[in-house]
């Protein structure tokens, strides 16, 4: 079972999604931390806007959201074929032959799944701990009709951030995926799609869209495009550090592995960062959110659980 999907994206630059090919995978990347590189300036919206992602997510300081609940449409439907790509700055799955969707929550309309795609070591920081890992399913507003429309619209995207935290116990969907990673690992094959046969749920991925912090932001990679709604799951998932390390050895250049592919923490600027528990309220008036400030004591409680998984 591959669990795990990623659209491939490469003839969307305006979309800000990783480019997926050998000639432009270099006009942008990622620093060598082990040579003490700094991160690079990506320009544009990347460097000016005022909506960037990642953000670290302090839970201290959010407010609690009540909404109705959050759903995806097809989680339980199985996924047959998609296909794999290099794409120079990350690995993903797509072109999979059902529509999966998600609605309710902080969405006022229905977005359809596009990709996914994975980050080694996370992007987003919670109480600014690092994950391990971290995977970003892709949605786009069904009222776009493509994803460069919908990167130009401030209600075009939502992505779902799922954490990883280091365990001993192995990821059994992540194996999935690297016993067919070997094909697109080298720099010859950036851009070069494979077919994958396979046979799995998004229930299998995940079970349930349990509690979750959702802010306003960006996509992570150039052009950096502010038409995101994040949701990042509450909840980590357990994954080996073995498996974290067969992803550094994908190629992104000639004979140069990509050691990571996180984006540096950007500043909130004020944005408000709401957490919702699966408690939820069903509002008969305009759907909107009944916020209260979240008391330390809950963040406290959601703090200690998360960090007794990542020290599982």
């Amino acid at each position: 079972m591959l669990p795990y999907m990623f659209l491939i994206t490469a003839f969307l630059s305006l979309s800000g999604l990783p480019l997926s090919n050998a000639d432009t995978s270099a006009h942008w990347g990622y620093p060598d931390y082990s040579e003490n590189e700094e991160f690079p300036k990506w320009g544009g919206t990347c460097d000016t806007g005022t909506r960037q992602s990642p953000i670290n997510l302090s839970l201290r300081s959010a407010i609690k959201g009540v909404y109705e609940k959050l759903e995806g449409d097809n989680h339980d439907k199985s996924i047959t074929e998609l296909s794999m790509v290099n794409t120079g700055h990350s690995v993903q799955l797509s072109d999979f032959d059902v529509d999966i969707e998600l609605e309710g929550g902080p969405l006022k309309d229905e977005y359809v799944l596009e990709q996914i795609h994975f980050h080694w070591w996370s992007e987003h920081t919670i109480e600014n701990v690092r994950y391990p890992f971290e995977m970003h399913m892709v949605h786009r507003n069904k009222k776009y009709p493509n994803m460069t429309v919908a990167t130009l619209n401030k209600d075009g995207l939502v992505v779902v951030g799922v954490l990883y935290h280091a365990s001993l116990e192995r990821n059994r969907v992540v194996d999935d995926i690297l016993s067919d990673f070997v094909p697109i690992m080298s720099y010859e094959q950036i851009n070069n799609p494979i077919k994958i046969k396979t046979n799995f749920k998004i229930s299998d991925l995940v079970p349930a869209i349990p509690s979750y912090i959702t802010y306003e932001g960006s996509l992570t990679t150039p052009g950096c495009n502010e038409a995101v709604t994040w949701i990042v799951l509450a909840e980590t998932f357990p994954i080996g550090i073995d498996q974290v390390e067969a992803f550094k050895s994908l190629e992104c250049e000639r004979g140069k592995t990509l050691a990571n592919n996180y984006r540096v923490i950007q500043k909130t600027n004020d944005r408000a960062v709401i957490i919702v528990t699966n408690e939820f309220r069903k509002d008969s008036g305009n759907g909107s959110a009944s916020l209260e400030s979240t008391g330390s004591l809950y963040a406290m409680l959601v703090i200690a659980g998360i960090l007794l998984k990542y020290f599982n």
